[in-house]
C-alpha cells in the first residue's frame, strides 16, 4: 500500500487532533491535586492529626457528591513534624510535583518559614490554625491566605467573653510559651482585658506580668508556683500540644487549678479540657475553631459531627478538625469559581467566594487575606466522670477583627 504526502499530513492530522481530544478529556477526569504539610509526628502531633482527620473527611465527602467539577480531590499529605526546616522541604517538594495549592503548616514558625518561599514556588499557601498576627501583616504574601481566626480576634473576644461572664474577677495573669505567638497573644488578651472590663463590667481590672515558658518544657514549677504566689483570680493560657497537658496537670497536682476562678484558654480548644477531664480548672473557657454544641449548626456541622463519630473512639470531636475540613471546602470553592488550578485563578477566586463552612459563612478579606468567620468561645467544667461542654458564645469576626495593613506591623 503507498501513501503520499497529502495523506500522511492528513492522518497526522487525524492523529494529533485524537491526542489532544484524549489530553483533555483526560485532564478533565485528573484528580486536583493538594498538598499538605502538618506536625504528624513529634510534640504537636495531636494538632496535626487533627487537622489531617478534617481534610480527609472533607476530601471523601466532596468526591463522594461527585467531586469538583466532575474530578476528584487528591490530598498528598507530607510530615513536617513540627520542623520549619523539613516545612520548607515538603512545600519545595509538592511544587516540584506540580502541587499548587498547599495546606499548611499547622504551626506558626512553620507557617513563617514557608511565606518567605511560596510566592518563588509559585504556590497557594493556607494555613488551618495558626494565628501570628504578622503573617497577614508585615510578613503579608499575596499567596498566602489564613484559613482561621488571627490573634487579635481570637484573644480580644475571650476577654470580652470574660468581662460579660466573669465580672468580679478583676486580678489577671497567665502562662505562655516564650514564642512571638504567645507573647502576641498575651499583648492582645491583655490589652482587651483593659478595654472591655471598664465598658462591660463597669470595673477596672488587674493586669499582672505573664509567666514564660520554654516549648518542649516538662517542668512547669517554677511557672505554676509563681502564679500561686501572684493572688491571680484568672490566668489566661497560651500553651498548646503536648506542652498544656503537662502543664495542666502538674497545675492540678500543685493546687493552681483549684485556686483560680477561671483559665481563659487560648491554645488549647477542646484538647485540652478533653485531656484533663476531672482534673481540669473549675472553669475554661476556650477559644475553638468550631463550636460542636452549636444548636443552630448547618448540614456540613452536623455530617462533620457524624463522620467523625464513625472514624474515632474519641469521646468529643477535636475542634481543630474544623481547621482542615474548611480549608479544602475553601479550595474547593476556589477551583469550582476559577475553574482552574492555576495559582493566580485560585488567588483570585478565594479573594472572591463566599465559603459554606462548619462554622457557618466565611470570606477572604481582600486587603489582607484573613478569614472572616464566626469567632468561637467554647466553656467547660470539670464532671465527676469527665468533662462537660457548655453552651458557646458567637462573635461575628468583622466585629473584632483588626485594622488591615499589609506589608506593614500592626501596632497593638
Amino acid at each position: 500500500m503507498k501513501f503520499d504526502r497529502r495523506t500522511l499530513l492528513v492522518a497526522g492530522g487525524v492523529l494529533a487532533g485524537s491526542a489532544a481530544v484524549g489530553s483533555r478529556i483526560a485532564f478533565a477526569n485528573a484528580p486536583i491535586r493538594i498538598g499538605a504539610t502538618l506536625p504528624l509526628s513529634g510534640g504537636s502531633q495531636l494538632i496535626g492529626n487533627n487537622h489531617r482527620l478534617g481534610i480527609e473527611i472533607a476530601r471523601d465527602q466532596i468526591n463522594a457528591a461527585g467531586g469538583v467539577g466532575g474530578r476528584p480531590l487528591e490530598i498528598l499529605f507530607r510530615d513536617d513534624k513540627g520542623d520549619p526546616n523539613q516545612a520548607v522541604a515538603n512545600a519545595r517538594e509538592l511544587s516540584a510535583d506540580g502541587v499548587t495549592m498547599l495546606i499548611g503548616p499547622s504551626l506558626s514558625a512553620q507557617n513563617v518559614a514557608v511565606i518567605q518561599i511560596i510566592e518563588s514556588l509559585n504556590m497557594v499557601q493556607m494555613t488551618p490554625s495558626s494565628p501570628l498576627l504578622s503573617l497577614t501583616h508585615e510578613l503579608y504574601s499575596r499567596n498566602f491566605f489564613r484559613g482561621a481566626d488571627n490573634d487579635h480576634m481570637r484573644a480580644r473576644t475571650l476577654a470580652r467573653v470574660m468581662a460579660e461572664r466573669f465580672p468580679n474577677v478583676k486580678k489577671w495573669s497567665g502562662i505562655v510559651l516564650d514564642v512571638a505567638v504567645g507573647h502576641a497573644s498575651w499583648a492582645h488578651f491583655s490589652a482587651g482585658l483593659k478595654e472591655f472590663y471598664p465598658q462591660i463590667a463597669n470595673t477596672e481590672v488587674e493586669v499582672l506580668d505573664v509567666a514564660t515558658a520554654k516549648f518542649g518544657s516538662t517542668d512547669f514549677r517554677t511557672q505554676i508556683f509563681r502564679l500561686m504566689q501572684s493572688g491571680a483570680e484568672g490566668v489566661y493560657n497560651l500553651t498548646f500540644g503536648a506542652d498544656m497537658v503537662t502543664m495542666w496537670n502538674q497545675a492540678k497536682t500543685l493546687g493552681l487549678s483549684d485556686k483560680v476562678s477561671v483559665v481563659a484558654d487560648g491554645g488549647g480548644g477542646l484538647n485540652l479540657p478533653t485531656a484533663l477531664g476531672k482534673n481540669m480548672p473549675p472553669q475554661m473557657w476556650s477559644n475553638v475553631h468550631w463550636n460542636i454544641v452549636n444548636p443552630n449548626g448547618n448540614a456540613l456541622h452536623a455530617e462533620l459531627l457524624a463522620e467523625i463519630g464513625r472514624r474515632t473512639s474519641a469521646p468529643f470531636p477535636p475542634d481543630d478538625a474544623a481547621s482542615g475540613h474548611s480549608a479544602v471546602h475553601s479550595f474547593a470553592a476556589a477551583v469550582k469559581a476559577a475553574d482552574s488550578v492555576e495559582t493566580q485563578a485560585i488567588i483570585e477566586a478565594l479573594e472572591s467566594v463566599e465559603i459554606d463552612t462548619v462554622m457557618g459563612k466565611a470570606s477572604f478579606r481582600k486587603e489582607d487575606h484573613q478569614r472572616l468567620s464566626p469567632v468561637n468561645i467554647l466553656g467547660s467544667a470539670p464532671t465527676e466522670s469527665g468533662v462537660e461542654f457548655k453552651s458557646g458564645v458567637e462573635i461575628a469576626g468583622s466585629e473584632v477583627v483588626e485594622a488591615a495593613s499589609p506589608g506593614v506591623e500592626y501596632k497593638i
